[in-house]
């Protein structure tokens, strides 16, 4: 074979003796290699001088950081390492959509709360009217007046029916921790409880109805105390009016 046909893979020798020939080039040459013995000898020299090059090279330790940092590099170890989080903008649009909507159902919570409160209220408002309006209508109902330390109103006593209507004025506005307690008072100074109020800052008056299971007659008076929210067996607190039968 002419010198100018082997040229270009004598060329490449060096290259494929040290492994970084391109494929298409690598496998041309092997293919010339099969039929050219003065290529392979070619070959055989330059392969036995990179060998003794790696040879003459001492062996050396790669420093002890080059590993670390090689080590740091491998998916195991990504994977092991804890990473800072990173929030996307549709995982905090996400977030604060969740936090609106569990904000809107408190506030919706409170609100139908509030409503219930106020729908008892005036339930309780509009029954002790008709029990006011019931007890007018009773011959023999006695109507007694209110007037102490600025409080006033009337109280309805139909000692018959054992049925009682209390309007007051003025009464001070409480906390959710107290409340009014009503009071039968006896001819020897017991009291016996009727039930308990508490008035409603929207209305300009507060009223309190009640049948009693007590025969009211056997009763010499009727009183009002502040007591704590679920009420108590006997008063304890400050007394509001007393009314004398």
């Amino acid at each position: 074979m002419p010198l100018k046909e082997h040229t270009p893979f004598i060329e490449n020798i060096p290259a494929y003796a040290l492994g970084s020939l391109d494929a298409e080039d690598a496998s041309a040459l092997e293919n010339h290699l099969k039929t050219c013995n003065s290529c392979r000898s070619e070959l055989t020299v330059y392969r036995a001088m990179s060998e003794g090059l790696l040879a003459a090279i001492p062996p050396k330790s790669p420093p002890a950081s080059l590993r670390r940092q090689l080590q740091s590099k491998l998916p195991s170890a990504r994977r092991l390492s804890p990473q800072p989080l990173r929030w996307s903008w549709n995982q905090f649009a996400l977030a604060f959509a969740v936090g609106v909507l569990v904000l809107l159902n408190a506030f919706s919570v409170f609100q139908m709360q509030s409503l219930q409160r106020q729908q008892a209220q005036l339930s309780y408002q509009l029954q002790s009217e008709q029990t006011a309006l019931a007890l007018l209508s009773y011959p023999g109902v006695k109507t007694l007046a209110i007037n102490t330390d600025g409080i006033t109103g009337t109280l309805l006593l139909d000692e018959d029916r054992n049925a009682v209507a209390l309007f007051a004025w003025n009464l001070p506005p409480l906390p959710d921790s107290r409340t009014y307690q009503v009071w039968l008072i006896g001819a020897q100074g017991e009291r016996v409880s009727l039930g308990l109020f508490h008035p409603e800052p929207s209305l300009p008056f507060t009223s309190f109805s009640i049948i009693s299971s007590e025969n009211i007659s056997n009763f010499v008076g009727l009183g009002v105390t502040v007591e704590p929210s679920g009420g108590s067996s006997h008063p304890t607190g400050t007394r509001l009016l007393t009314v004398n039968f």
